[in-house]
């Protein structure tokens, strides 16, 4: 029998696997993505186990095997789980499911890891439940995200051109390769002052709309050279409030 190993993780995803157990799918901080057995994390039993494998939730989690479908063993909660609500909580499992879809198996990222708490603290701390007031916050996850999996674009330069990018200018992003001149009229067209401005993170303020607006832009068409095509479910339960 493989010797089990320690791990901090989350729960990204989790589905039933036969009659009592479920697959899990973990973030942790060792390893990036791993996925495991929960045997009996659906069955009439005593042990916490269940309400363990829950979102949000940091736990230290022992999972042995050779494979890339681990053995989930012993399990325990390492701190108190982060409290979402309403659309900050739908934001939560926007995060967990482009975590899933981007991830590759078995490769640390201990600083996305890092970035990845430090976004569920600012969503458990955002008071208002304007989709204004979280949507800062997913661009700047999404950002990092990009950035760690090398889908980042050049946010300096046309990429056919090689000009620096100029202010008053309008540009179309292209995931494939970056930032091209435009026609203003271009409806995805984005100005060259709302590039730049991105790369200070002024998406935050309540008068940048221009900017928010081209990150917003930016970040989905990366997101989707990344991750693919596939709809992110999550987004739906935004269209449902």
């Amino acid at each position: 029998m493989a010797k089990s190993e320690r791990f901090h993780a989350y729960v990204l995803h989790k589905r039933p696997y036969r009659e009592t157990s479920m697959l899990v799918d973990f973030f942790t901080l060792e390893q990036g993505r791993m996925s495991a057995v929960a045997k009996g994390a659906r069955g009439n039993v005593k042990s916490d186990r269940k309400s363990l494998l829950q979102g949000f939730q940091k736990s230290e989690l022992d999972l042995s095997g050779r494979s890339n479908l681990k053995n989930l063993g012993k399990i325990e909660a390492s701190g108190v789980a982060f409290s979402l609500n309403e659309k900050a909580l739908y934001c939560g499992f926007y995060l967990n499911e482009i975590l899933s879809r981007a991830l590759p198996d078995g490769e640390p990222f201990e600083d996305l890891f890092a970035n990845y708490e430090h976004t569920l603290l600012q969503l458990s701390s955002v008071k208002s439940n304007e989709l204004r007031s979280l949507e800062p916050i997913l661009r700047e996850f999404e950002l990092s995200l990009l950035h760690t999996m090398g889908y980042l674009p050049d946010f300096e330069h046309d990429c056919e051109s090689e000009k620096p990018i100029q202010a008053d200018y309008a540009y179309y992003f292209d995931a494939a390769s970056g930032f091209v001149q435009t026609h203003p009229a271009n409806k995805l067209a984005i100005m060259g002052i709302d590039i730049l401005e991105m790369t200070k993170g002024e998406y935050f303020d309540d008068d940048k709309q221009s900017v928010r607006r081209a990150a917003k832009i930016v970040c989905r068409a990366a997101l989707r050279h990344l991750i693919g095509d596939k709809p992110i479910k999550s987004r739906e339960l935004f269209l449902l409030t």
